[in-house]
């Protein structure tokens, strides 16, 4: 039983999408020591394992609000369960249903677990803000993203009114690379919201395509986010202007004394977005779930290698500065 536990926490944590606030955070730190702060090590220890908890929290919560409407709403649809729920959003974009389906862990648990991890993040900011003093802004920008985590598909319920999408831009996009630079620097800068436009851009990009493979369910269910509102070819129009606009928002790093070459390292993220294109410009991704979700997959994959990339970026410029 404990076992099955463990299991049932593991597979609604969704721990490789982890990869969405981790990245970031520590690409914020890295500009923070590109700038000649020093790398405080027990700082990036402590704040890491609370990103960790409130990605935790933000992730279960909202598995377990989106697994409970679509049980209380569609539960008279003769179209669904008898196991169908557990296949849903099987993009991972709203949680894996499987476990709540089997048994092996229940939403009561599941929600007791996610408030345990926000509890338990609470004592790292209080040490990073009252030991480790890293500046007044410590405990607003923590309120900040448990705000952001909990508004998702609790409280006001963002993502149920198209809003979602905002609060998962700012949370996801801008928040993780300004406090990961915040809390090494212990300083305001404009330089990581500068550097983090393609992350947040793709953020926001992806999440929009991420609701297509479940747009019919979503709208089932009741929820209106903003695929639903603009409609799915509206919605996949936008992939390329925001896709170009990401590409453009790269520019900005000729202003800020990263060594040329370095930029060769945004091929990585390019690449796969490039992929992703050439399946929409094929045609019939709406038409086609294939297709859909090899798009989607690609996306997922240009956007995380955003951070790693430019991660290698202001790494060398360490390096260089170090070495020189």
């Amino acid at each position: 039983m404990k076992q099955d536990l463990i299991a049932g926490w593991i597979e609604i944590s969704g721990f490789p999408k982890f990869t969405t606030t981790i990245l970031p955070f520590i690409l914020g730190s890295v500009i923070a020591w590109s700038e000649n702060y020093s790398v405080d090590l027990p700082v990036l220890i402590c704040s890491l394992i609370a990103v960790f908890l409130l990605t935790e929290f933000c992730f279960v919560l909202n598995a377990c609000s989106v697994y409970t409407d679509y049980k209380r709403q569609l539960k008279d649809d003769k179209l669904m369960f008898a196991g169908e729920v557990s296949s849903l959003h099987s993009t991972g974009a709203s949680g894996r249903f499987n476990a709540f389906e089997t048994g092996r862990i229940t939403v009561k648990q599941a929600l007791t677990g996610a408030y345990l991890c926000l509890v338990a993040a609470i004592p790292f900011s209080m040490v990073l803000w009252l030991i480790l003093h890293t500046g007044a802004l410590t405990i607003p920008l923590g309120l900040l993203g448990i705000l952001v985590a909990y508004s998702y598909s609790t409280g006001p319920r963002l993502s149920y009114s198209g809003w979602g999408e905002l609060d998962l831009t700012i949370g996801v996009g801008w928040l993780t690379v300004f406090s990961g630079y915040y809390l090494q620097a212990h300083r305001i800068s404009w330089v990581p919201t500068l550097v983090a436009l393609p992350w947040i851009i793709d953020v926001f990009k992806l999440k929009l395509m991420r609701e297509l493979p479940d747009f019919e369910y979503d709208a089932r269910a009741g929820r209106r986010h903003l695929a639903i509102r603009l409609g799915k070819r509206t919605t996949l129009a936008l992939y390329l202007p925001l896709t170009l606009a990401s590409w453009a928002s790269y520019s900005a790093l000729l202003w800020l004394d990263v060594p040329w070459y370095g930029l060769p390292l945004l091929a990585l993220p390019t690449y796969y977005t490039a992929k992703s294109l050439m399946v929409l410009f094929r045609g019939r991704v709406l038409e086609r779930e294939e297709e859909l979700n090899k798009l989607v997959r690609n996306a997922f994959m240009g956007m995380i290698l955003i951070p790693v990339a430019l991660t290698g970026i202001f790494g060398l410029k360490i390096l260089m500065s170090t070495w020189g």
